[in-house]
């Protein structure tokens, strides 16, 4: 019963996730059509400079708005998701990098979090911009980068150790764990 429900949780969050991501990538392609082919600035590296030529070519700046309340809702998702993917590994070294990727997976949800809130307050303040807030804004999205490839890493380490163990005929500290 309760694998039954755990299974059921992490089917659920691929899901929401894929919804979450056919909407965004819809909403992407929205925006490069209305600012010349900038898209948005969450996926990339950028500056100040690149901000203000993105926003002046623009048509509509009500899109940000939809994009960037959008991707709240993605970034909570991609976060449920990450989380269900690593909780059915089990075993104590598992358990230590289960933890971490939780920690990295949470961080990296906060820093998504806080560029889009710096996004939507220097398009509301558009045409003043403020150039240490927009460059403050591309380092946290180059750091929630590095903490997805970190989460990536762990991901990959529970399933090497779970392989392993699961092949030394030890399943207690692989994936699958005895009852």
């Amino acid at each position: 019963m309760d694998n039954k429900k755990s299974v059921r949780k992490r089917i659920i969050a691929i899901v929401l996730f894929v919804a979450a991501l056919c909407f965004s990538l819809i909403e992407i392609h929205v925006v490069s059509l209305t600012n010349g082919g900038y898209g948005v600035l969450d996926m990339t590296k950028y500056n100040a400079d690149v901000f203000i030529k993105m926003m002046n070519a623009s048509k509509d700046m009500g899109i940000y708005w939809k994009y960037y309340i959008l991707d709240f809702i993605f970034t909570a998702a991609f976060l449920n998701y990450m989380i269900q993917m690593v909780s059915g590994f089990k075993g104590p070294v598992i358990n230590r990098i289960k933890i971490l990727s939780y920690v990295i997976a949470v961080i990296r949800g906060i820093l998504d979090m806080m560029e889009n809130s710096i996004m939507l307050n220097q398009i509301y303040s558009f045409p003043n911009v403020n150039y240490g807030l927009i460059n403050m804004c591309n380092i946290i999205t180059r750091l929630k980068f590095h903490f997805m490839r970190g989460w990536f890493v762990c991901l990959l380490l529970m399933i090497v150790r779970g392989r392993v163990s699961k092949t030394s005929g030890n399943t207690v500290d692989g994936i699958i764990s005895v009852k």
